[in-house]
């Protein structure tokens, strides 16, 4: 099948029911993102450049001596802030305008499960994540539950494969919030807690 291109708007309740059920693949662009899209990376190419290349340099500002680092800190996901940043999704799908289309890029890589068909996170790799995202935006930041989604692509699926990323989507989502998450890190997990999720029964 190819890709889904549709100005039908995407409503938050479309949304959720979409993660909820995992049916992430009924994600899709209106033509002008798709095309925004095609020639930024039509850019890069010119550049010399690859996409994550890009993201890595100029979005994430992971840059060691000139030198491109995604070298992790940490062996844990989400434990260390050198390890973690949020920044907007450029290119996101056809949500509607409530919504706010953030992604948190890892250095460690979020390994999919050797049992999923389909390249799924583990659950428990998926309690680490909820409890990183439920830290950021419930705890510190003070949204409700139900105005907090997330999601990582399946592999076939990712526009960008090489560097791990979740999508978080966040219903009527403050200015103050935005500016208070986007280009850092957020509150990383202590790697103990990360732990205790991965070695429970």
């Amino acid at each position: 099948m190819g890709e889904i291109i549709s100005s039908n708007v995407i409503t938050w309740e479309r949304a959720t029911r979409i993660v909820e059920t995992n049916q992430l693949g009924e994600l899709y662009r209106d033509q002008r993102t798709t095309d925004k899209y095609r020639v930024f990376k039509e850019s890069c190419i010119a550049n010399g450049e690859s996409v994550v290349q890009f993201i890595v340099k100029h979005r994430l500002q992971w840059v060691s001596n000139g030198q491109v680092d995604v070298q992790p800190s940490s062996t844990r996901l989400f434990a260390n802030e050198n390890d973690v940043c949020f920044i907007p999704n450029e290119f996101p799908y056809n949500f509607s305008k409530d919504i706010t289309h953030l992604v948190v890029w890892s250095k460690l890589r979020i390994p999919c499960d050797p049992n999923s068909s389909i390249g799924d996170v583990s659950p428990r790799t998926r309690c680490v994540i909820d409890k990183f995202i439920h830290r950021n935006f419930v705890e510190q930041l003070g949204m409700c539950d139900e105005d907090v989604l997330w999601f990582r692509n399946f592999p076939s699926l990712q526009s960008v494969v090489e560097l791990s990323h979740v999508h978080v989507l966040l219903r009527n989502f403050p200015d103050a919030f935005y500016r208070a998450i986007v280009n850092t890190s957020g509150v990383v997990l202590e790697e103990s807690e990360v732990d205790e999720i991965m070695n429970s029964d």
